[in-house]
């Protein structure tokens, strides 16, 4: 019973995560792997301190994203706890030495819910 009850508060939180969006802004970027800097304090407990850097997250993108769009720049992703349906572009072998916990899937939005992307 007690592990049925883990398993249904951990489906609870996925429910909540998915589809979540998030203002952040590149630390590091590697293959359509990368390591991002949340710059909105209401949803710094995504995030977790990795090295030096602080509210951050490990984030796999999707195959669209342009990774020189997105750098030096602020910009907006929708995080998803699974794997992208049909998301088969390859990928290379080089990885990001990111040992932290907090890892989601994101996808590059143009803005949160509409409005301007400021």
């Amino acid at each position: 019973m007690f592990a049925l009850s883990i398993t249904s508060c951990q489906d609870a939180k996925e429910v909540e995560l998915s589809g979540k969006c998030v203002k952040v802004k590149l630390v590091s970027i590697l293959c359509g792997q990368a390591v991002v800097h949340i710059e909105d304090p209401a949803y710094y407990s995504l995030g977790e301190t990795w090295n030096t850097h602080t509210n951050v997250f490990f984030a796999v993108f999707d195959c669209s994203v342009n990774e020189q769009s997105i750098t030096n720049t602020t910009f907006y992703v929708e995080l998803h706890t699974s794997p992208f349906m049909n998301d088969t572009c390859p990928r290379c072998a080089a990885a990001i030495d990111y040992t932290g916990t907090k890892r989601y899937y994101a996808h590059v939005v143009p803005n949160c819910g509409g409005g301007s992307t400021e």
